[in-house]
């Protein structure tokens, strides 16, 4: 094959790719098409970000759009623009709709959204979709629904100053060989009924945000976990010796899940606040 037929091969199927990702957001995300979930997802699809509780696979799928289109019944997702490069495509979208039903366990405000994001997806050499990572998606969503859990920042000036002095600092945590399912229900509690307790807990730490992202690394599952505020080992170590009952349980919890406390390996940290990132174990290399 030349040159020249290798690149019109890799273009149409750039383009091929690219057609079915419209068609994820025009008939299944904004008309609520289910069935072109088995024609266009590969049976073994790994979403990276789907809706705490999702289980795997294509069901994954089908409940994170359920839910999105349960809460907002009216969502529409606009691609701004998308591009492609070999078997990944990457789209900067806007979604909007009216909170008009339940949504990760708050009721519906009638509020009217709008929030941007960047999608990536990995598709097969079939055409299936392989692949999802959502890139601000949903913090931004939950912002924008005062649902996410971080302490609430300053405004205007005073927002734009007391980020300037924020740093991070995080964990790399093995996940237990079947462990996913009990993570993902946790995180569905921290989301819904305990919600409130949860950003009240870390304002008093003084967290401003928090994130723990599930990651396949080294041949097992890792999470990815990550606290920002202006000194986050400090935050850490309130966290660890918290009294307060919601803290104790959900280190217990984490614990119980991961076999480890994430908060007392993040405080026990002895470098100093900064762009900060551990290992919870010799075998994991820690990110800089």
């Amino acid at each position: 094959m030349s040159i020249q037929e290798t690149e019109r091969t890799a273009r149409s199927v750039e383009e091929r790719n690219k057609k079915t990702i419209r068609r994820v957001f025009d008939a299944f995300v904004n008309q609520g098409d289910f069935s072109v979930v088995d024609e266009i997802y590969s049976p073994h699809m790994i979403d990276h970000q789907p809706l705490p509780g999702a289980p795997e696979g294509l069901e994954g799928v089908r409940y994170t759009i359920a839910g999105l289109r349960e809460g907002f019944p009216d969502l529409h997702v606009t691609i701004e623009d998308m591009s492609a490069h070999g078997d990944h495509v990457v789209i900067h979208n806007t979604w909007r709709g009216t909170h008009l039903g339940d949504f990760l366990g708050a009721p519906p405000t009638g509020q009217a959204i709008e929030f941007t994001g960047v999608v990536v997806w990995r598709l097969l050499a079939d055409g299936l979709i392989a692949e999802r990572w959502g890139i601000g998606v949903e913090s931004n969503m939950l912002a924008v629904l005062g649902l996410r859990r971080l302490a609430p920042a300053a405004r205007n000036g005073a927002r734009a100053a007391a980020r300037r002095t924020v740093t991070s600092a995080g964990a790399l945590l093995p996940l237990p060989p079947g462990a996913a399912g009990a993570w993902h229900a946790l995180q569905a509690e921290l989301a819904g009924a305990r919600l409130r307790a949860y950003e009240a807990s870390r304002r008093r730490a003084g967290i401003l945000q928090e994130s723990f992202a599930l990651q396949p690394l080294g041949g097992q599952d890792v999470l990815v976990h990550r606290i920002e505020a202006r000194d986050p080992q400090g935050a850490a170590r309130r966290l660890a010796a918290s009294a307060d009952p919601f803290d104790s349980w959900l280190r217990q919890e984490a614990a119980a899940v991961l076999g480890t406390d994430p908060w007392t390996h993040l405080a026990a940290s002895a470098a100093p606040a900064g762009h900060t990132w551990m290992s919870v174990t010799s075998e994991l290399t820690t990110a800089g």
